[in-house]
């Protein structure tokens, strides 16, 4: 007759140390897959902000195809979009908390795709989706009514693009008011709208300082690996990844970018990019 197996018969637990020896494969499993989910997290982000920008441009395209070739108008400055005077592509200009000024326009959906069109968001009829207006790896928030709330939107248009009056008329590059009016650079050359970055973005209108060689005023979003989501007026997306330190400064979380233009380098090979792909010379 055998003995009794004592020893595993009260046995009713972990020891000590092999309970340090599963702490210890949990913490390096996660090491291992959080950079990869967190990878995968940004590859995420990154596709639905160029699926975002491409289905915008959609809808600018449809716009023109509904106004006998008129492209939908771009204008700078807080009031654009909020009366017949001045309707918008997207109206409304965004604020941070640490701006003074009113902050309603940051969290309102009635600006991008509201029931008046004539006025608020041209575009909106056509794209009906506030959601694309905005990239998924923007957190910026705003405090309305004591609680922090999402910012609505993301994206800026072209300031070469669109019927507008912020360029002045003595402007020695083109305009470009009409679909077909868009030869050169050309539709596939020339973009139209822009994940911007959240502390550089206010009003829909992008604007790329054409009197400085060079010089940068508008952030373009570098979001994804250092790239940002441009949509083209043929109606494709695309990545664009920056080169400066100029057009990628650190972000502070809810704080703003200086405005103006700020000078970059006469070498500037973001913003010789950038400005080849927004007009050409008249």
């Amino acid at each position: 007759m055998s003995c009794p197996d004592w020893t595993m018969k009260h046995r009713t637990a972990f020891t000590l140390i092999e309970l340090l020896v599963v702490i210890a494969i949990i913490g390096i499993l996660a090491a291992l897959l959080l950079p990869v989910l967190r990878a995968a997290k940004n590859r995420g982000q990154a596709t639905c902000c160029l699926n975002n920008v491409r289905q915008l441009q959609l809808g600018w395209l449809l716009y023109a195809d509904n106004q006998n070739d008129r492209l939908p108008f771009n204008i700078g400055g807080p009031d654009a979009g909020k009366s017949v005077e001045l309707p918008n592509w997207v109206a409304g200009e965004l604020r941070l908390d640490c701006q003074p000024e009113d902050k309603s326009d940051s969290t309102n959906l009635d600006l991008l795709v509201g029931a008046d069109y004539t006025r608020f968001g041209s575009i909106g009829q056509d794209v009906k989706l506030a959601a694309i207006y905005h990239c998924p790896a923007d957190w910026s928030t705003v405090t309305i009514d004591a609680g922090s709330l999402p910012r609505v939107r993301s994206m800026s248009m072209n300031g070469f693009v669109g019927g507008h009056v912020k360029q002045p008329p003595d402007t020695p590059f083109r305009v470009f008011q009409k679909l077909t009016a868009m030869t050169d650079p050309g539709p596939s050359r020339t973009w139209v709208f822009v994940d911007e970055r959240e502390d550089s973005i206010n009003d829909g209108f992008f604007a790329i300082p054409f009197e400085v060689r060079y010089g940068i005023e508008d952030y373009p979003g570098n979001y994804h690996n250092g790239s940002a989501s441009f949509s083209f007026a043929d109606g494709h997306a695309e990545f664009h990844w920056w080169l400066e330190p100029t057009t990628t400064p650190p972000l502070v979380a809810g704080q703003r970018l200086p405005s103006g233009i700020k000078p970059t380098s006469a070498n500037d090979r973001d913003m010789a990019w950038l400005f080849q792909h927004s007009t050409s010379p008249k």
